[in-house]
């Protein structure tokens, strides 16, 4: 139970530092550490890449994620 709430904060976290990334303006990006010279695409990209890894950690620690679900019934 402990490491199931565990691994849904990380997943917000991540999430929200995702988010955070993908829809700030790069002057806030580079106001908070982030000026390595690098684009406002390049930010946007990482931060879209966090979503997903986020999104991925929240659904496999879901309970209701079920892979009996897909199967066909006979």
């Amino acid at each position: 139970m402990i490491k199931n709430k565990w691994l849904d904060a990380v997943g917000v976290l991540l999430l929200f530092i995702g988010f955070a990334l993908a829809f700030l303006p790069h002057a806030v990006h580079t106001s908070i550490g982030l000026d390595d010279n690098t684009s406002h695409v390049k930010h946007v990209a990482y931060g879209i890449i966090l979503v997903i890894a986020a999104l991925a950690i929240l659904i496999y620690n879901n309970k209701s994620w079920n892979v009996k679900a897909f199967k066909l019934k006979r």
